[in-house]
């Protein structure tokens, strides 16, 4: 019984991420092979209508994706789908940079004096409505030398600490838990989806000389601004994707579903001169009407006029963050609504800077994700929360062979209970 009970527990070897989106649900489930490698074991998809520009805006209809999603991935995967990192957005997001610096008692920079510093930059006045999503610490600095990424077991007089605090709606966040906790599911972690986004598309190097991360999903677009290796800001924008499909809808005069499948077949930002002239044709929103048709230069209008009002947005997000003239490695766009034609070059026009289209980091496993922008958070979330395992004890190499082996033995046990209870 006792075996029963700690295998049960054993969640921490299987990930499951769950991206809850306005247009769409994703469930993966990720578990250990043989080596200690991370691989999809489990994909569960289901459109949504519960949310507008990233937050709940009723709640049955989120529960009833959210169930047949994980539904769908329990089924593929074998492993009971309990509890989930998830990701978080929507216009409520804030963020602060804060500093501090404090003495270092005995000289020697302990795990104590690292977590007391970033509590004194931590403690700023937010509004009463909002609560701390996450603490990033950019960089720690000691008698003033800058750049220390790790200071603990560091000699000084003086530790000081630059973090990025991102903030979340209280609201928000209780709806957004309700809707889990009645899909039979809990939470490990919330994080936020450019943050998630950004372990499943940016290189180190993209970071380190400077990055835009860019996410356009269903109802918001999500920015995240990298530079020396470090996040330094972060914002939600509520226009994206979804606001291309009404303009399509209202400007054709056609069905939300028909608007939607000629943004993917045909939708684009740059045409050749053939493709101009290219004839669309358009489904009636009445069996009473015939269908019309346009020219495909119609349609790119329509969505750049969008993409431009986007662009725009993003805009003034990278010039009031301060780090405009910081982005050396340009634009990466990430998410469905990355998936236009002739985007990145669009971008470039537009920006005057390298833009490039993100997609998800390779995870071995069921699912190709070579492409699949949409997976972006998804896949994100996984990386996020394996990082944060690797950092626990259970999860930490060790040189006993003999130990080595018989935590190996212990996971694969874990995993065998769990699929079987």
């Amino acid at each position: 019984m006792l075996l029963l009970s700690m295998a049960k527990n054993s969640q921490n070897e299987v990930i499951i991420a769950l991206d809850i989106g306005t247009t769409k649900v994703l469930c993966l489930v990720a578990d250990y092979d043989d080596d200690d490698n991370l691989r999809i074991v489990g994909v569960g998809q289901e459109s949504c209508d519960g949310l507008n520009k990233g937050v709940i805006s009723e709640i049955a209809t989120t529960v009833r994706s959210i169930r047949r999603a994980k539904d769908k991935a329990t089924a593929m995967s074998s492993f009971k789908v309990e509890t989930i990192t998830t990701g978080i957005a929507g216009n409520h997001i804030q963020s602060y940079n804060g500093n501090s610096e404090i003495n270092i008692l005995n000289d020697e920079v302990t795990a104590e004096d690292k977590e007391k510093v970033i509590d004194a930059a931590c403690d700023i006045d937010i509004p009463g409505d909002q609560e701390v999503l996450h603490r990033i610490a950019q960089y720690f600095t000691i008698d003033g030398q800058i750049g220390i990424k790790e200071p603990i077991g560091m000699a000084g007089k003086r530790l000081g600490v630059n973090v990025h605090l991102i903030t979340c709606s209280s609201t928000a966040k209780k709806n957004l838990t309700k809707c889990i906790e009645n899909s039979l599911l809990t939470v490990d972690q919330y994080v936020l989806q450019p943050v998630a986004s950004s372990y499943a598309v940016l290189s180190e190097e993209e970071k380190s000389l400077g990055v835009c991360l860019v996410d356009i999903g269903g109802g918001t677009t999500d920015i995240a601004i990298f530079t020396d290796g470090d996040i330094k800001h972060t914002s939600v924008i509520p226009v994206a994707g979804q606001m291309v499909t009404n303009d399509i809808r209202i400007g054709l005069c056609t069905s939300l579903d028909a608007a939607e499948e000629i943004k993917i077949q045909e939708g684009s930002l740059v045409n050749s001169m053939e493709e101009e002239q290219k004839i669309i044709t358009v489904p009636s929103i009445s069996d009473e009407k015939p269908d019309t048709e346009i020219s495909k230069s119609t349609l790119t209008h329509i969505i750049s006029c969008r993409i431009d009002e986007i662009f725009l947005k993003v805009q003034q997000e990278i010039e009031s963050s301060g780090y405009s003239t910081g982005i050396t490695a340009g634009i990466v766009f990430t998410g469905g609504g990355a998936k236009l034609f002739g985007l990145a070059d669009y971008a470039q026009t537009k920006f005057s800077l390298p833009a490039r289209i993100g997609s998800p980091k390779p995870i071995p496993g069921i699912t190709n994700l070579n492409g699949l922008t949409r997976y972006a958070t998804a896949v994100g979330l996984l990386l996020y929360r394996e990082e944060q395992l690797q950092r626990m004890p259970h999860r930490k190499k060790s040189d006993n062979i003999f130990s080595s082996y018989f935590i190996k033995m212990w996971e694969r046990l874990s995993i065998y209970f769990q699929k079987e209870l």
